[in-house]
């Protein structure tokens, strides 16, 4: 007899359609919003967007899956796709993007170092490079 192992891809949460969700979401394992969340999202999971799902959040995940709407920005460990159906209207940081033929993408993606992406340690000393500029001095 086989037993099924739980991953964190496993979808064990869904927001379903009509339910609204506002303010920080967190969760371990996956999580399908079929309704609409608004707020901030943080997982080292998975997340789907459903068909009729819309989100407008600051997102923090390890994949992320759209089918349907989302506004805002992504920073996926792993990989961002979006579906035929999908509209992205937003910033995605991600190592992986993949876009249907039909899919809707509006805004920015960077695809490198996750850690510079997302204003990690040389993105810090980047913008203390700048702010001193023209006035001969520099930061360390």
């Amino acid at each position: 007899m086989k037993f099924k192992r739980d991953t964190q891809d496993d979808i064990v949460s869904i927001l379903g359609e009509g339910m609204e969700m506002s303010g920080d979401v967190s969760f371990t394992q996956g999580l399908r919003v079929d309704g609409l969340v608004r707020g901030r999202i943080n997982s080292e999971s998975c997340l789907v967007i459903g068909p009729c799902g819309r989100v407008e959040a600051e997102v923090a995940i390890r994949r992320a899956s759209i089918y349907g709407e989302f506004k805002g920005t992504i920073h996926a460990s792993d990989r961002v796709e979006i579906h035929k159906e999908g509209k992205v209207y937003g910033d995605i940081y991600t190592p992986c993007l993949i876009i249907e033929a039909g899919a809707l993408f509006d805004g920015k993606c960077n695809m490198s170092d996750t850690q510079r992406a997302a204003g990690g340690a040389d993105g810090e000393r980047l913008r203390a490079v700048d702010e001193t500029a023209g006035t001969g001095k520099m930061n360390p």
